[in-house]
């Protein structure tokens, strides 16, 4: 099959179109021809070989990256039916933290568990699925469980217009929260669009001048000491851009914790249903599947001025 890979990690790294062999489904999997796929901050570590165990523990060169996708389902493994999967599904998921390095998401086949994949909502693009599982599942665990927002509480959102902060506002907002976020200039009104109470401009303004006794924080910058300010005694800091240190993790009067995502079905099922029913709006910027774009999409992703999400679409 075709696939978008590197043959080395490092700035210098270069993707090629390349011919590799088709992943084939295992016990509890199932196969999925991809037609969109979206680039994540991960897919920038993985290049710059930044990424360690677990992540790496099947990889080699030539190296196929990605981890969201969506597409259709063209073969089924053992046990997969019993999901209520069949071929010619439409789905959206992410796929395995270690994946093979012939099964990452920048390819025309790769092989995913039934665990980590949902059904496309109908009326849903593949381009809008593809955009959702990894950012979608990160600020929806962060929102709904760890912070686990409720009614009234205020919450911070650092990096608002990103692929996960973009999604964060609106399920906090769907919660009922006061919701401010940190943005740039360029970003404010969309985040207006989105419900976002209060908006900060990072470039002029300490958001710990502004705001305080915030309930909670969702970090996705990596600025843990700011979001620290802002919260109130008590108050709870979800990251998933940084390592809180020693004394952040043992702070007596606030709460600082690292998410790491294994977000499910049943993520992907509420996520979908957001997006489809207009309760949760995205921004996405297609890009054709050919290395040159993919090259310029981890730029872009890299410079952390990407509004929403970077989609790769066959």
């Amino acid at each position: 099959m075709k696939a978008i890979a590197i043959e080395k990690y490092g700035e210098d790294s270069t993707f090629r179109l390349v011919d590799v062999t088709v992943p084939r489904p295992q016990a509890g999997q199932v196969q999925v021809a991809v037609r969109a796929f979206s680039i994540n901050p991960m897919d920038v570590a993985g290049r710059m070989g930044m990424l360690s165990a677990p992540f790496t523990d099947n990889w080699s060169f030539p190296l196929v990256l990605g981890w969201d996708f969506a597409g259709d389902v063209v073969a089924l493994g053992e046990g997969a039916a019993e999901s209520g999967l069949a071929v010619g599904d439409r789905v959206f998921g992410a796929l395995p933290s270690a994946h093979a390095a012939n099964n990452g998401s920048y390819s025309e086949f790769c092989v995913a568990d039934v665990t980590k994949i949902a059904k496309l909502p109908a009326g849903l693009s593949y381009a809008q699925g593809a955009a959702l599982p990894i950012a979608g599942m990160t600020a929806y665990r962060a929102i709904t469980s760890s912070l686990n927002v409720r009614p009234g509480q205020h919450i911070l959102v650092q990096g608002g217009a990103g692929g996960v902060g973009s999604l964060a506002v609106q399920v906090a907002k769907q919660r009922g929260a006061f919701v401010a976020a940190t943005a740039g200039p360029a970003h404010a009104e969309l985040l207006r669009e989105y419900g976002v109470d209060e908006v900060i401009d990072y470039h002029t303004t300490d958001p710990a001048a502004v705001l305080h006794d915030y309930d909670g924080v969702f970090d996705t910058v990596g600025d843990i000491a700011t979001g620290l300010k802002v919260l109130k005694s008590d108050g709870t800091l979800i990251t998933v851009a940084a390592q809180p240190s020693q004394a952040q993790q043992h702070d007596e009067k606030k709460h600082v914790a690292f998410q790491f995502t294994d977000g499910r079905t049943a993520d992907l099922d509420a996520l979908g249903e957001l997006v489809a029913s207009g309760k949760v709006k995205q921004v996405i910027q297609t890009v054709p599947f050919t290395p040159e774009a993919v090259s310029q999409a981890h730029e872009a992703v890299a410079g952390r001025h990407v509004s929403g999400k970077i989609v790769v679409v066959r």
